[in-house]
């Protein structure tokens, strides 16, 4: 029997930690668990409520009246304090309530108000009651003599879905304090914002729960458009109780290159390389003594380069788990398969009445969609049998559907179906349904294309050469021709979005297309003969952005380049790919290296700028001695002596000074010679670092360049203070500092800061130290720079030797090193013979077990508490 949909409340509970009471108390859990289900029941009936089902140690239960709900809580919570009355066992139940509309089916509710109210108790620790707003409002002031609410605020919950504002229910007999809610926010995640709702699936949520239980690496498996992300984000969602170290998406989608998949994990986790050695060695340590849910998303196009990886993460982390998702199994040994279903759909032959539609999920995604679509769209007895054909012809394919769907906001449902209809009749001579899934989600992004209009259809296939989202202004720069003017794109754009083949991301400032659209539109662009045209322009424009970029990375724009670099770094990576395949793709390639290197170096990319670069310079057509190859040179050697690799590092670094001196360009000698001054310090060559380093200064004065002047002098005290000379290194610093106030270069005046720190502790003057040392800080802090920042925690840890706080100088010794591994950019020679007799103190002082202790705590600050913790010890003038 099938009632109408109305508001209901609907109240979930859970025993906290039953597992473990069935562990410890198995004799008595079970008569305990019985009394708990009567007091349960008791509760919601006595309050006029319906027990929907009594599901393992919880109850689902229904109520007209969202303050029956609340006084079924308050009864249950107080029977509850006695735990004679549960046989002796402590009980700790917790308790979500929200309120919404529902179809109720044979005793059973379904929406999505069912869903958020299971969440919402999902959060709740034992002995809590949560209410969502819903709830708060419909009970208003009707709320028990004493009893309150408290507000907690606003809370990402585990649907993924919009937040939602929960207040706690306060009685006075009841406990009133609680741990922080058990939301998105309260284990490490990236997991994003889901803009529509997880419709289903709640079998299959079970099922990959259980699997991944017993297993260390499980894959869903399915076509695109099947629902495989969605599906494994929910999990990750589900099981954040279960990873202390947190869960982690990684989105391989957008990679085209093999070798990025370990630096894409360890972007995610926050893990750079070391200097000279291969990031995965650095995830292996990582992962060894964590607790951690890594999600592998689409691996299908990288499957050799993941199997490798989660080989070795497996075998490194035995408390590691991995959710992979795949068109194709990642193969690797004690790999779990679990074939990703599509949405169960109605027989379009059947007849039934219109509301029994909501018992298949594939019709229930449908109506929701649509409803998003077109608010007034409504199932009828009229339209529900064409709502069942759209579902039974597209195979329950969730993205399939979606799109579908999204034509209720122009066309009825039967118009809908009549088109897919006509468009499917080449792929149904026989059963349809045994035809491959992905000629099914073929035929539909055909049909999608088809309605477009000629020039929707050129801007479509244009955004295919975009890879990990787009721009406004690189969809008009790239998309605009003789046939779609500049100023037409936007509505292009916007029209393309409104059909669904294009998503807004959520903070609507770029797109996206869906990965098996882009496919689609890639294989469109190629067949149109207008791909080089299209790739060419888009290596233009991200050429020219990081042209554009590269001098605001030096300065007080920096944070906010840096995070529009973020965004487009594998649109980035796409155009140095596409230069080894178009006409004057060495020149290009040289100059877009050149421009973000400034980028790889802040974001710790050093072994990635490092390989672009290189890779760079060998390709044909790259090999002419210009300018542009001896700035790219003259970077490579630079990435190479940030990483410790100096004998590598010379040989760049001394082609390119031949070349600048070949063609005459003396600005790139004396910039040359500063970096090749340091590798060959970093080699033990005090004799020709110096003539190095004199020389680049003689050549800054005479072209009077001040940034340059400021480098060399900077490099040439470098040199004095490691041969203990600070009373000439120090007032040499005094210039550098000066030179970059004349130039408001807040970075250089970062660097010179703490090398004044630093020749200041060699002198013993500490005061004057920690006063610079926090104006070096507030410039870090101010301009974002991760590498300033690193080295005032260095400091930090020799100055806090110095004043014999040895448990403090191995703290900030090990927050330094874990900065270390995360940027790789390693201490220079100068700044490393500072720094290691004094650790050396410190560990000597305190003992190497108690040093190592101090040390690891350090390692375990993330970089926002490290400069927290440095800046209030540098603030305490006692301390």
């Amino acid at each position: 029997m099938q009632v109408p949909s109305a508001v209901t409340t609907f109240l979930f509970t859970d025993i906290e930690g039953s597992t473990r009471l069935w562990e410890h108390e198995p004799e008595r859990m079970q008569p305990a668990l019985a009394r708990h289900d009567a007091l349960v029941r008791a509760a919601v009936e006595g309050n006029h409520g319906e027990v929907v089902k009594m599901s393992g140690d919880g109850v689902h239960a229904a109520f007209a009246d969202p303050l029956d709900a609340v006084c079924a809580s308050i009864q249950l919570q107080r029977a509850l304090r006695d735990f004679e009355t549960t046989n002796g066992v402590t009980m700790r139940v917790r308790c979500g309530l929200h309120a919404g509309v529902t179809e109720r089916r044979d005793n059973d509710f379904f929406g999505n108000a069912v869903n958020r109210a299971a969440r919402i108790m999902s959060t709740a620790h034992g002995g809590q009651v949560l209410l969502s707003q819903a709830v708060a409002v419909l009970v208003g002031e009707r709320l028990p003599a004493g009893v309150t609410l408290r507000d907690l605020g606003v809370v990402r919950l585990r649907d993924l879905a919009s937040p939602e504002r929960v207040y706690q229910l306060v009685h006075p007999q009841l406990r009133q304090d609680f741990p922080a809610l058990r939301s998105l926010e309260a284990t490490p995640n990236n997991l994003p914002q889901q803009v529509t709702s997880f419709i289903g699936r709640e079998r299959e949520l079970a099922e990959v729960k259980k699997l991944l239980s017993n297993t260390r690496l499980l894959t869903l498996l399915g076509v695109g458009g099947i629902g495989k992300t969605r599906l494994s984000l929910q999990v990750a969602a589900d099981l954040m109780d279960d990873y202390p170290d947190g869960v982690w998406l990684v989105e391989l989608a957008p990679l085209t290159d093999a070798l990025l998949v370990p630096q894409a994990v360890a972007s995610v986790l926050g893990v750079k390389e070391e200097a000279g050695r291969p990031v995965v060695e650095a995830l292996i340590r990582y992962v060894s003594d964590r607790r951690l849910l890594l999600v592998l998303d689409n691996c299908e196009h990288l499957l050799d380069a993941c199997a490798e990886l989660a080989k070795q993460l497996l075998q490194a982390g035995p408390n590691l788990r991995l959710l992979a998702s795949s068109r194709e199994h990642v193969r690797v040994a004690g790999e779990t398969i679990y074939p990703v279903p599509a949405l169960a759909t109605p027989d379009p032959y059947e007849k039934f009445i219109h509301t029994a539609l909501t018992q298949y999920e594939a019709a229930r995604l449908f109506i929701d969609r649509a409803v998003a679509a077109q608010p007034a769209f409504e199932i009828t007895q009229q339209n529900a049998a064409a709502v069942a054909e759209v579902c039974h012809r597209l195979d329950g394919i969730p993205l399939a559907i979606e799109l579908a769907a999204s034509r209720a906001r122009a066309l009825s449902v039967e118009t809908i179906a009549a088109r897919l209809s006509d468009r499917f009749r080449l792929l149904t001579g026989g059963d349809r349904t045994a035809l491959p899934r992905q000629q099914t989600l073929r035929a539909l992004i055909d049909w999608s294309y088809d309605l477009l209009t000629e020039r929707e259809r050129g801007l479509f296939l244009r955004l295919a050469v975009f890879a990990g989202g787009w721009s406004l202004d690189a969809a008009e720069a790239i998309g605009a021709d003789a046939d779609i003017d500049e100023t037409d794109v936007l509505d292009l754009l916007t029209q393309l979005v409104e059909k669904s083949l294009i998503v807004v991301e959520a903070n609507g400032g770029r797109y996206r297309l869906l990965d098996t659209v882009r496919q689609y539109a890639q294989e469109c662009l190629a067949k149109s003969g207008k791909e080089k045209q299209v790739r060419d322009r888009h290596l233009a424009y991200y050429l020219a952005l990081a042209e554009k970029a590269r001098p605001e990375l030096f300065g007080t724009m920096q944070r906010t380049w840096l995070v529009r670099l973020d965004l487009e770094r594998e649109n980035l990576l796409s155009a140095h790919s596409w230069c080894d395949r178009t006409e004057g793709g060495a020149e290009a390639g040289v100059r877009l290296v050149y421009a973000v290197k400034p980028y790889c170096f802040n974001r710790g990319l050093l072994g990635l700028g490092h390989r672009l670069t290189v890779e760079a310079l060998a390709r044909e057509g790259a090999q002419e001695r210009s300018l542009a190859r001896c700035k790219a040179l003259a970077d490579a050697g630079q990435f190479c002596s940030f990483m410790g690799r100096y004998r590598e590092a010379q040989g760049h670094l001394e082609e390119s000074l031949a070349i600048a001196r070949q063609i005459g360009n003396t600005g790139m000698v004396a910039r040359v010679l500063q970096p090749l001054g340091m590798a060959s310090l970093g080699q033990g060559n005090v004799a020709t670092a110096q003539r190095y380093l004199e020389e680049a200064l003689t050549l800054a004065r005479e072209q009077g360049d001040k940034r340059e002047l400021a480098g060399a002098i900077n490099a040439l005290a470098q040199l004095h203070r490691i041969q203990a000379n600070l009373k000439t290194a120090e007032p040499l610093y005094d210039q550098v500092v000066a030179l970059a106030r004349e130039l408001d270069d807040r970075e250089i005046i970062a660097v010179g800061l703490l090398n004044l720190a630093m020749a200041a502790l060699g002198r013993g003057a500490n005061e004057r130290a920690r006063t610079i040392l926090l104006e070096a800080l507030a410039i870090a802090e101010e301009i974002g720079s991760r590498p300033a920042g690193q080295s005032v925690v260095e400091v930090c840890a020799g100055l806090a030797a110095l004043r014999k706080e040895w448990e403090r100088a191995a703290r900030f010794y090990g927050i330094a090193q874990a900065q270390i591994a995360y940027t790789g950019i390693q201490r220079d020679p100068t700044d490393e013979a500072f720094l290691r007799p004094l650790v050396a103190k410190s560990r000597e002082a305190l003992g190497a077990a108690a040093f190592a202790a101090a040390e690891n705590s350090g390692r375990a600050f993330s970089y926002d508490a490290a400069i927290t913790e440095a800046r209030a010890w540098l603030e305490n003038r006692s301390g």
